[in-house]
């Protein structure tokens, strides 16, 4: 089974031929790809912090370029989506995301 990073690897290297209903299917598994990936990144960071103190992990989302966080899970998950924005599935579902604009295609249906 392929991991969260090679699906989204596959997902946006097959969007670049995609028509835009297969493409909107892409985007939208992509989209739960990169939720599910950035949830695994925050368990992670959540273990690696068990002996960190509230404020180390504040001074470090701002060297993360993140303003001040509120507490500790806000930190948490700053800190992961810090990390996460950096690994190839979260930049290859930027990727998709970003070939699907130029195609004027999203998440969202549009309805009048």
């Amino acid at each position: 089974m392929a991991t969260i990073t090679e699906r989204l690897l596959q997902i946006a290297a097959e969007s670049a031929t995609s028509a835009d209903a297969r493409l909107r299917r892409l985007l939208y598994e992509g989209n739960a790809l990169y939720h599910q990936g950035l949830q695994e990144m925050r368990c992670e960071i959540v273990d690696r912090s068990y002996e960190v103190s509230t404020s180390q992990l504040c001074l470090d989302i701002q060297e993360a370029g993140f303003p001040g966080a509120e507490n500790r899970e806000e930190a948490l998950s700053l800190l992961a989506l810090a990390a996460w924005q950096h690994t190839p599935g979260a930049m290859a579902f930027d990727e998709l995301a970003a070939h699907a604009a130029r195609r004027g295609v999203c998440l969202l249906a549009e309805r009048y």
